[in-house]
């Protein structure tokens, strides 16, 4: 999931905007848990099992099922950046 943007003021005055990445609610887990995100995530995951689900190139796959992939692949890698710098603080 992507995190949350948020906008502070620095010492001269101008906005500056950052994304961070939090934890979610259950609340807000509840209501993104869809019959296709798990779809979705289900394809995601036998991609990296197994390979693209044609076993070709990546040209002789639809479109939207790339662009799953290449959606589920962004938001591991958001949260392992996270995960990554959260534990370089704790140290």
């Amino acid at each position: 999931m992507p995190g949350i943007t948020l906008y502070s003021i620095d010492e001269n005055g101008n906005t500056v905007e950052r994304e961070e990445f939090t934890n979610p609610t259950q609340k807000e887990i509840n209501e993104q848990d869809t019959p296709f995100l798990r779809q979705c995530w289900d394809l995601y995951s036998k991609y990296k099992l197994f390979g693209l689900p044609n076993g070709k190139s990546y040209l002789k796959e639809r479109n939207s099922v790339i662009q799953i992939i290449e959606i589920c692949e962004r938001e591991v890698n958001k949260y392992h950046s996270w995960s990554f710098k959260k534990d370089l603080k704790d140290r």
